[in-house]
């Protein structure tokens, strides 16, 4: 049962990370006039690139850490600081996903958005990116990636309807709700590092 909850927790602190719902937006935004077979292109591409990105940060993110002198513990805290801002721009939206699709529509004007902005930010963002090196730890790391990108990839390709269906006011609003989410794994994050930190030194 312990195991079961450490899963569940891993699943669902990636998956409000990634956020398929707002993911699944913003790809409607940058892919709005192609066609269904470029959409499946794009789509199937940038979450690959995106789910490669994310694991291979993951695994290599405490080798980097401990070869700049960071300890995890450092670590924790400083990514729970980040994520606290992410979710706290979510929920009061400063910046949703749709408006960094629109504004790299209307600004960059990329002729494949696979890469930029799509697979980074918008798909694996700085919180991904964060949660991952500790996430990694974990022995079904990978499987449990996988399974949030194949759940990104449907959002991305069922995406005209679900912005048909919920609206951007609805998607916006389902953001606000991820950024509640997002901010208390941000919270238990600085709480875990505090603790962490502190524990050598209180026993000592």
């Amino acid at each position: 049962m312990e195991r079961f909850s450490e899963v569940f927790y891993s699943f669902v602190t990636l998956l409000a990370m990634v956020n398929p719902l707002a993911a699944a937006a913003a790809f409607a935004t940058l892919t709005e006039g192609r066609t269904p077979q470029e959409q499946t292109r794009i789509a199937m591409r940038a979450t690959i690139y995106a789910a490669l990105i994310l694991i291979a940060f993951g695994y290599a993110g405490e080798a980097l850490l401990k070869a700049l002198g960071v300890s995890m513990q450092a670590f924790r805290i400083a990514g729970g600081l980040l994520l606290f801002r992410v979710g706290a721009n979510m929920v009061f939206a400063q910046q949703t996903q749709t408006e960094t699709a629109d504004a790299a529509k209307a600004h960059a004007h990329p002729e494949d958005p696979t890469v930029f902005p799509l697979a980074i930010p918008i798909i694996t963002g700085p919180g991904a990116l964060t949660v991952s090196v500790p996430l990694a730890a974990d022995q079904l790391f990978v499987p449990i990636a996988a399974v949030v990108f194949a759940v990104t990839l449907v959002f991305m390709l069922g995406a005209e309807k679900i912005t048909l269906w919920f609206g951007r006011t609805g998607v916006d609003a389902a953001s606000r709700v991820v950024g509640i989410i997002i901010t208390a794994i941000a919270a238990q994050l600085v709480i875990t590092g505090v603790t962490e930190l502190l524990h050598p030194i209180l026993h000592n």
